[in-house]
């Protein structure tokens, strides 16, 4: 409607100014005449304040269902497999930087390396390795791996170039055993050897500076105030050992088969990893130190 009347009025104009009086008065007769329809096609529109009323009205069927039941469903997680992103089983862990770790896979002999994210992990560069890689430490840019076969402990950079090989004493004689796992910090490498069985210190030239007996050790971790934690696989218990490998005394008891630890100073808790071989019972114990 608002068309045909611009339309119309345009026409009109254009009449108009070029003096076209019989087109002028034929054009206003038509423009009349749809005014008239355009009026009788409003009259007909509902108007705006006229609202329709409705009423529901419930199935009854549908009411007496909802009323025996007492729910709509449930809901159940839809477990998504996520493809691993090794080719091997690792053994130890370490964090390189704030967005990077390494990995060690024995039975490839190789180091892995690893970028990770809040939600994603994907693989890096690898270092090919002369050995059964087993412990794995960084600390400032160098690396302290441990070789269960053969028995070792070898101090590399981050490109895998090796400044020292600990192996055997002044004697010849073996220093290893079987040194599974190995942590460190500014001064020491401390190694844990299960058939020894002994906690071992050493500098960062290779040089034994201290020892301490323990049946059974495995996992290893370092406290803040210089000490150590330290499981005990057979003895089924955690050690806390001193800093110099002088002492150790028993922290937690009756702990089934403890693999590998770890320690978290933010919230002031020890977790431990469970391994038995035989019956897959295996998982993670989480103990609060107070």
């Amino acid at each position: 409607m608002n068309k045909s009347l611009k339309a119309s009025a345009h026409t009109l104009k254009h009449l108009n100014s070029n003096k076209k009086s019989d087109q002028l008065f034929t054009e206003l007769k038509g423009a009349q005449q749809l005014i008239q329809v355009n009026n009788n096609i409003l009259s007909q529109l509902p108007t705006i304040n006229y609202i329709d009323e409705y009423i529901f009205k419930p199935n009854r069927g549908i009411r007496k269902v909802l009323q025996d039941e007492k729910s709509l469903g449930t809901l159940s997680s839809k477990n998504k497999k996520h493809q691993g992103a090794l080719d091997q089983a690792p053994w130890d862990v370490t964090i390189v930087s704030s967005d990077s770790l390494a990995v060690t896979l024995p039975d490839s002999k190789t180091i892995q390396f690893i970028s990770f994210s809040p939600d994603s992990l994907s693989l890096k560069n690898k270092l090919k390795v002369n050995g059964k890689c087993d412990g794995i430490s960084h600390h400032q840019g160098k690396l302290a791996v441990t070789f269960a076969n053969p028995a070792k402990l070898q101090i590399m950079d981050l490109k895998g170039n090796t400044e020292v090989i600990v192996e055997k004493d002044s004697n010849g004689d073996n220093i290893f055993n079987i040194p599974w796992y190995v942590t460190t910090n500014r001064v020491s490498i401390y190694v844990s050897d299960y058939y020894k069985p002994a906690v071992l210190r050493f500098n960062w030239q290779g040089e034994m500076i201290g020892s301490v007996g323990i049946n059974n050790p495995q996992g290893i971790t370092l406290l803040e105030e210089e000490s150590l934690l330290m499981n005990d696989y057979n003895s089924r218990c955690i050690h806390r050992v001193s800093g110099d490998c002088k002492d150790s005394k028993i922290i937690l008891e009756d702990v089934d088969s403890p693999q590998a630890v770890c320690w978290c100073a933010e919230s002031s808790t020890i977790c431990v990893s469970r391994y038995m071989e035989d019956s897959g019972d295996n998982y993670i114990i989480l103990y609060k130190m107070m």
